[in-house]
Formats: structure tokens, sequence, C-alpha cells
């Protein structure tokens, strides 16, 4: 009998038609993942089943390449011959419409004498397939879970061992129990950066672009990236406004090769790299800021050549204040909420002398001193790694919060802005009929969202739709609530963190107001354009 942990991914690796060393790696992954006990016998037993359902296919098979080449349906293969497509365009050019006002050509075949064209007249030839292709289609198609994610190894222990695993792989890893020493350790950190490295003028042109596709490769697998020493000087945070301890930082920074550049700058490189540009929202066109005070921008402070917000920008949003703020992925109420968000840490909260004797409790021996005291820390959460533990602990509570449309609102009076939008908390990709595949986004802001409804064409049994939909989302907030699944960090004046909106959550601690407010900067960069750097780069979009 086939364990029944491994059986839907059983069923997924009957519909890819893989071969059998494809089959035996897989089914290993899976029982490294889950941690489940199978034995060696299970899982040649397994591969015994997978030989007797495919012999017959993979008989007549000469490499993996060709198995899976054929596996691909004929039409499919058919319709992507190079020919059709134009060199230039890379648009199809055997599409047939009329020469004149562009109309489809009728169901019945037009007649010789029809002006109705195909955009090319080249013969059309089957064109043989990479294996890099066959397998980058073939993933897409079968939709395991197992070729585009896997965890983070926390065995690792060297800058090599951890350069090796972002090298040597192209899967997206699910993190949990980091902490921030571990994630500002140069040797043992996967997504810490350098800002020189980035940007420098001192370091070749193939130097750089190779730190611009190992930071594009970070944020895909892991949602998550630091960049250290970046400018975080702006004319739009008066002195007297700055604290001592950001007076100094500041100048540190100044001591780095960047140092006539602006935070602003800054951010709009940053952006550049992993997304072209940033993306207009309500809140601006370019960089944000926010403050526990006000807005950088509110006295009319503008530089539209740098990139900063109008001051028509909105600020209705909780992160203009000083409160503690959960764990959220920002803008739900947009039809595609953006790619990524960039911070930049200006200036901190200051820290009050009692701080050093306040404390919160903690649960997790992994959370380290920089939580124990409420002074406005970062707080991320890899939200592909909830969902899956949510998958393992609660398989109902993860078919309810990826099936059922949440709907999610932003309203601003003074901008005249009234957004929302509709989507699952987690969306995934279809696996067959009943069984999911890979998680494409998360989208989950509980002070954004609105009250729940049912389908009106569903079962009138309101009061089991309620009870079910409460009990799903309290399965998600206990994994939310666990330090284990929590990173926090307390960011400097120069640290900039780049979060995959779509996947990572982010959250702050409360702090106390004074006259030297809490200012982070940053903008956004939409998912379209983040996912064509990754498709650029070589990586596999779900």
């Amino acid at each position: 009998m086939i364990s029944k942990a491994i059986c839907p991914y059983y069923r997924a690796l009957n519909r890819s038609c893989c071969n059998r060393k494809q089959f035996i790696r897989r089914i290993k992954d899976i029982k490294l993942y889950n941690n489940i006990s199978s034995s060696t016998s299970q899982i040649n037993n397994i591969t015994l089943q997978y030989q007797c359902c495919y012999s017959s296919s993979s008989s007549n098979s000469n490499s993996d390449s060709q198995q899976q080449y054929h596996s691909l349906p004929k039409q499919y293969l058919e319709a992507y011959d190079d020919k059709k497509f134009d060199l230039s365009t890379h648009q199809r050019n055997d599409v047939m419409f009329d020469a004149v006002n562009g109309k489809p050509p009728p169901s019945t075949p037009p007649s010789t004498s029809s002006s109705f064209i195909r955009s090319t007249t080249r013969e059309l030839s089957a064109t043989a397939k990479s294996k890099d292709w066959i397998d980058t289609h073939m993933s897409k198609w079968s939709a395991d879970i197992n070729d585009f994610d896997t965890t983070w190894q926390q065995s690792i222990s060297t800058t090599q061992d951890a350069s090796n695993q972002i090298n040597n792989s192209t899967k997206r890893i699910f993190w949990s129990n980091w902490t921030e020493d571990i994630v500002r350790d140069s040797n043992t950190s996967p997504i810490l950066f350098e800002y020189d490295s980035l940007v420098s003028d001192n370091i070749s042109k193939d130097a750089t672009n190779l730190e611009h596709e190992r930071i594009l490769k970070v944020l895909y697998q892991y949602g998550l990236v630091l960049i250290t020493g970046t400018p975080s000087n702006t004319d739009s945070l008066p002195v007297d406004a700055m604290s001592e301890a950001t007076k100094k930082a500041h100048a540190a920074n100044n001591n780095s090769e960047n140092t006539n550049q602006s935070a602003e700058s800054a951010i709009l490189q940053l952006a550049a790299i992993i997304g072209y540009h940033p993306l207009q929202t309500l809140y601006g066109s370019g960089v944000w800021s926010t403050s526990s005070q006000s807005s950088f921008y509110d006295n009319g402070n503008e530089d539209s050549a740098a990139g900063n917000n109008s001051t028509s920008a909105s600020t209705a949003d909780s992160a203009y204040g000083s409160t503690s703020l959960p764990l959220h992925t920002d803008m739900t109420y947009l039809s595609t909420p953006p790619g990524v968000q960039v911070f930049l840490m200006v200036q901190p909260a200051e820290t009050t002398s009692h701080d050093d004797t306040a404390s919160l409790s903690t649960s997790s021996s992994n959370c380290n001193s920089s939580a124990s005291v409420p002074k406005g820390q970062s707080i991320y959460l890899d939200g592909f790694a909830a969902a899956r533990q949510l998958q393992i602990e609660n398989p109902e509570a993860y078919r309810i919060l990826a099936s059922t449309q949440r709907i999610y609102r932003c309203i601003d009076n003074n901008e005249g802005w009234h957004l929302e939008a509709t989507g699952p908390i987690i969306e995934t990709v279809q696996s067959g009929k009943n069984d999911y595949g890979p998680v494409k986004s998360i989208r989950h802001n509980d002070l954004d969202r609105l009250p729940d409804l049912p389908c009106p064409n569903e079962s009138k049994d309101f009061d089991s739709f309620y009870d079910n939909m409460i009990e799903a989302h309290n399965a998600w907030d206990d994994i939310l609530r666990r330090d284990s699944m929590r990173l926090v960090i307390d960011l400097k004046p120069g640290d900039c963190i780049l979060v995959a909106n779509q996947r990572c959550m982010h959250g702050r601690y409360a702090f106390e107001t004074s006259s030297f407010p809490r200012v982070v900067m940053g903008c956004y960069v939409g998912m379209d354009e983040l996912s064509s750097k990754w498709r650029r780069a070589g990586l596999r979009v779900v």
C-alpha cells in the first residue's frame, strides 16, 4: 500500500508521466520534506507500481527528455513550432485574419480567392526542443509542488554551503526558524547583500550584472532580501528631527562609495534592478515615506526629479502611527497587488531609557534579543511556508482558504479613493480536479478584509459556512503567531529590505513616539515587472 501522506503526490506524478529516475527522486524529496517515515522498501514498492503503470510507454523512450517530450500533447508541441512565431516580435504568425478589416475567418475554411491571409507564408515544420524547454513546460503542466519548492536546510554553516544552496537550486526555498543573527551573518545568511556591490562604479560591469542576477534569484527563492549600507540621507528629514544615533549612522554611511547619493535615488536604483521602475499606486508614483508623526511630503517638500511622492499621496493607512501592525501583505484591495515592497530604514524609533528593563514574553528560544523590547522592530514571515504548514496540519482549512474568495477594501475620502478586490488568502495552481499545486500568491490583511459572504448558489446552511470559515482562519492565525515562523529584525539606518509582497508578510512591533520620528521610505514594484525580470533570469514563474 502507498502511504496516505504520499498518495496526492503520487497521483500528481501519475498525471505528469515522468520517467522512473525522476519518480524516485521526487518521492525521496517528498519523504525528506514532510518527514514521512517511509522505508526503502516502501519507495521501491511505489516505484514498482510506477513501472507497471508506465512500462509500455517508457519502453519506447530512448532518453528522459524524449519521454517527457512525448508526454506533452502533440497539438501543443505542433503549435509551439519555432516557425510559427515571428523572430523579432515573438508573436504568433500562423493566425489567419482578413487583410482589410482584421476579422477572424469563418468557421468553414475560406476559398482560395478569399481575402483571409496567414501572417506568414513560410513552410512550417516540427522543431526539436531542448531538454530545458521540455522540463520547464512539463513542470508547469504537471504542477508538481516538488518541481518548484523545497525547504531551507538549517544545517548550513558556512558561506560556501549557503552559496551552494542558492546556486545549485532554482526552486523556491521555504524558510522558518530564522533570527536576526542568522540573516545578518555574512557566513550563514542566504539573503544578505551590500548596497555598494549592487551599484558600485568601482566594480566591473560583469561583476555588477552577476550581483543583479543573484539578487533576483535570492528574491525568487526566499521572497526576502536584506541590503546593508544603503544611502539613507534625505533632505526631507530636517536635522533637528534626527536623533544622535541617526546622525552617527548617516555619517558612517557617508564613508561608502555612494556618499552623494540620496535615499530617494538609492530606492529608485534598487527598483530598476528588480522591476524596471516604481509602481504607481494611491501612495504616489515614486518614493513614498511613512513617519510616526506625518508624511515627509505633507508640507509640499516635493522633488519630482528624484521620484518623490506628490502632496496628494494617500496617508490612509495604519502604518502612519506607532501601534503594532499584524502580519499582512500590502494592497490586498488591488486586483493585482504589488510584486515587491522596498523598505529603507531612515530613522528607527528612539529607544527611551526605561526600554532597557521592558520585556515581552516569548515562547521560542530561537527569538533573539531584538524582539525582547517593543521599539518598532520589523517582522517578516514566509507566507508560502505558512501555507505548506497549514496544508500538512489541517488540509480542510487549507482547502477553505484556497477556494474561498475574500473581499478587501481601501477608502480614502481625502484623496477620493475607493478600492476593492477579491481573492483567496492562498492562491494556488490547480493540479487535477481535487489537488492543489504550487502556491502562486498570498493575499492576507485582516485590517482591510471585509466580512465574508457565502456564494448565493451554495447551500443555505449559513451557520456551517461561517463556522468553517472561523475554524479555518483560526488555524491560519495559529501558524502566523508562532515565533518559529516569524523573523524579527531591528532595522538600522541604511538597512533596506526587499519583500516579495505576494509571498512574504510583514508587520511591526509597537513603539513610543518622540520628537525623533520613526521614518521608513520606499516604493513598490509591479508583479508583472518582477515576473519579467525573473523570466529573463531563467527562473520559472508559477
